[in-house]
């Protein structure tokens, strides 16, 4: 018999799929939800692609899951139910990624998309114990710039500039960044 923690790693990607699904007859198939700029590159292309990826990804994970699964049994090493000890770490950093998401999402409104993710793209590499302070300033600067260039000069995405005094610095950084 699988171990629970073996059945919910193959169940998530099962999952993630019929979100994609969901969200593919929902949004991406919905002509009048993306009938304000039909072009493959702007806003109503990026939805498609992302779906595609995640469903994409959540399909290479399952099957990933189904060979070491069957590797597993092949060599003997099937676990009990709750023997690895490494399991409940690695659940509560993934607890706390999604709470880092949420609170990204949360705070592009207030402090804008530049701002916003500069700093989730620091705590992110601080989760993913990336230690150097150059390489983590390095990571969440450089991305930031090529996420900006894609959405704001690429696909012409009104993106959050963030309120008050944030809004001022983010037309500022974008003027320095010739985005406009």
């Amino acid at each position: 018999m699988p171990s629970t923690n073996r059945l919910l790693r193959l169940a998530f990607p099962v999952g993630v799929l019929a979100l994609c699904g969901l969200l593919w007859v929902r949004i991406a198939r919905n002509a009048a939800a993306l009938d304000a700029v039909p072009n493959a590159v702007g806003p109503a292309g990026w939805p498609r692609a992302m779906i595609v990826g995640l469903a994409l990804f959540a399909i290479m994970y399952f099957v990933s899951e189904l060979l070491q699964w069957r590797s597993a049994i092949r060599m003997g090493e099937v676990p009990a139910a709750g023997s690895s000890g490494d399991d409940e770490g690695n659940q509560k950093l993934a607890l706390i990624g999604v709470g880092v998401i949420l609170l990204y999402g949360l705070a592009i409104p207030k402090l804008g998309f530049a701002f916003a993710t500069v700093l989730f793209l620091a705590i992110w590499c601080a989760l993913g114990r990336v230690r150097s302070p150059i390489t983590i300033a390095l990571v969440s600067v450089i991305g930031t710039v090529v996420l900006l260039y894609m959405f704001v000069a690429l696909a012409k995405m009104p993106l959050d500039r963030g309120e008050g005094v944030m809004g001022t610095w983010t037309v500022a950084v974008y003027r320095l960044l010739r985005i406009y």
